[in-house]
Order: C-alpha cells, then sequence, then structure tokens
C-alpha cells in the first residue's frame, strides 16, 4: 500500500508508529493509495482528511489514521490504538475542564477558522461585539481597535502537529488567560 502524507500530517503516522510512508507536498503526484492530508487539502486521491488544530482534534486524528491502517492491514507495532501511550506535557491535553470553566467569562472576537476551533476548546466565550481581545492570525491585517493577540498560522510553526499546537496554546494562555 503507498501512503502519501503532506509535510503538516507526518507527525501523527510517527506517533501511532507508522513508518513506510512518502512525505509530499501535493499527495496527488506520488499516486498514493491513501493520502493522509489537512481538511483544507484539495486532492483528487482517496483521502483521510484530518483536523490538527486542537487536542481533541489531533487525538482523534491519531485514531482515524491508526484505525484505517489497521484495518488496510497496513504493520503497526501496536495491537490496538489503546496502547498507544503517548502523553502531552499540557493541562489542555489531559484535562482542560478546570481551565475552560475559568476562560469562560473572558469574550473573544476571533478571526480564522483555525483559531475558533482552538479558541472554543479552551473554553472563552466567542462574540461579535465589545470583545475583551481580538484573536486573528499572522496573515491577516486587523484594523478593529482592542487588545489583539496575533497567532502563527501554518508556515510560522513547526510542521509537527503537537508542537504547533502546544505553542498557539502558549501563546493564548500567556496573553489572554493568565491577565484573567
Amino acid at each position: 500500500m503507498r501512503i502519501v502524507t503532506t509535510p503538516m500530517c507526518k507527525g501523527i503516522l510517527d506517533i501511532i508508529g507508522a513508518d513506510e510512508y512518502i512525505v509530499a507536498r501535493d499527495p496527488d503526484t506520488k499516486n498514493p493509495d491513501l493520502a493522509i492530508v489537512l481538511s483544507e487539502t484539495r486532492t483528487r486521491s482517496k483521502a483521510l482528511r484530518l483536523k490538527l488544530n486542537t487536542f481533541p482534534q489531533i487525538r482523534e486524528s491519531m485514531r482515524i489514521v491508526f484505525e484505517t491502517l489497521k484495518r488496510l492491514s497496513y504493520d503497526l507495532e501496536y495491537g490496538s490504538f489503546s496502547e498507544i501511550k503517548f502523553r502531552v506535557c499540557s493541562p489542555w491535553w489531559d484535562d482542560p475542564r478546570p481551565l475552560q470553566e475559568r476562560n469562560k467569562k473572558i469574550k473573544i472576537k476571533v478571526y480564522s477558522n483555525f483559531l475558533k476551533d482552538i479558541i472554543e476548546h479552551m473554553g472563552y466565550s466567542i462574540v461579535e461585539d465589545n470583545p475583551d481581545y481580538i484573536v486573528y492570525p499572522d496573515y491577516m491585517k486587523i484594523e478593529e481597535e482592542g487588545e489583539k493577540v496575533e497567532v502563527p498560522s501554518h508556515y510560522n510553526l513547526p510542521l509537527d502537529p503537537v508542537k504547533r499546537a502546544l505553542l498557539r496554546y502558549k501563546i493564548l494562555e500567556n496573553r489572554i488567560c493568565m491577565k484573567h
């Protein structure tokens, strides 16, 4: 089986113990049997489309990829997904409920879907008017008045999805959570 993944999704394959795959920015150029790509990536190939913005999305993507590869008789070192002992040193990975409860009173206006996913997971209230903070990706220019938090997009962060998420959560936590 010929599996091709994009650089942004490679980390998921590494975490679950897959070792026979090709990395390509455009999976279609490698004629894959299965492409593993970000949800917004366009491809003509049969593909698993992953969302990797939040820790729950990363965990779910790991499960989907693992179970799909196992079903396709791909040789993984683990017998079942529950055998994978992968931890992230972050309360957002383990049990975010106390932090989410603390954050629910903080009003955020958010620009971009990937940041909206993270803001929702962190428990902030998303609003259009009178926000406490305006959160936006680094590729946008925001002229709006208010306390702004710029968050790096895919191009200015590590390719590894867990490291990417850790940095984004940390930026938001340091700029927003610590001020309330």
